[in-house]
């Protein structure tokens, strides 16, 4: 399997050089230097990296976010952003399939890249419902979200909290139930829906991701 070509694009020099430090030191990423970002795109596709990590910091981040989001490469990741700050949902409006913020570690960092290479969303679970929200208010989320039709009506209740950020403790005071009955039913959602995280479920939910399940829906059918 070839490395994951990863470009960096920051006006800071040294946080540029410490992200290419990062990437250089796993065999499974290759670093791509990336001078222009007027450029970028007219890069032949061979050349130009599959994910680009982009310093929220910068002037204009948002709108290279949007700029980018319509090509097929790079996908995007921002990062350096404040915690759970509005930007980091804006960005998420703007195109970007990754988060990371200031406190990130160097393994946080390969683990995004590696997941969002895979068509996945790295942010945290309310930041992805509460991008939906802003983006598409009065979308009636879920309902094309494949394996719904093997959930029963308790499951999709569970699932429409989750999906709206709530954790178990919050999710089971909802319901009236218990934080062990919440896990249960997260356990299902997860096998018939054919997710393996939460973050995942709720970018599949919200239409963000799309999910393969015809694996899981089979084995449903047989049960």
């Amino acid at each position: 399997m070839s490395a994951v070509r990863v470009g960096v694009l920051s006006d800071t020099r040294l946080f540029s050089e410490g992200l290419a430090r990062i990437i250089n030191s796993e065999a499974s990423l290759q670093f791509v230097d990336v001078r222009d970002k007027d450029a970028l795109l007219a890069t032949v596709p061979a050349g130009r990296p599959e994910i680009l990590l982009l310093d929220g910091r910068m002037g204009g981040a948002l709108a290279l976010c949007q700029r980018f989001c319509s090509a097929v490469e790079p996908k995007i990741l921002v990062l350096a952003l404040p915690d759970d700050g509005p930007l980091a949902t804006d960005a998420l409006i703007a195109g970007a399939r990754g988060i990371l913020y200031q406190r990130a570690r160097a393994k946080e960092v390969v683990q995004a890249i590696t997941l969002v290479h895979q068509g996945k969303i790295w942010a945290p679970r309310h930041i992805v419902a509460a991008a939906w929200k802003k983006c598409r208010p009065d979308a009636e989320a879920g309902q094309r979200l494949a394996g719904w039709q093997y959930l029963s009506a308790r499951e999709r209740e569970v699932l429409r909290h989750a999906a709206a950020g709530f954790a178990n403790k919050e999710l089971a005071d909802r319901l009236a139930i218990s934080e062990a009955t919440v896990k249960v039913h997260l356990m299902h959602i997860f096998r018939k829906v054919g997710c393996r995280s939460r973050t995942e479920l709720v970018a599949a939910y919200h239409g963000m991701i799309p999910l393969d399940v015809e694996r899981p829906a089979r084995r449903r059918l047989r049960a």
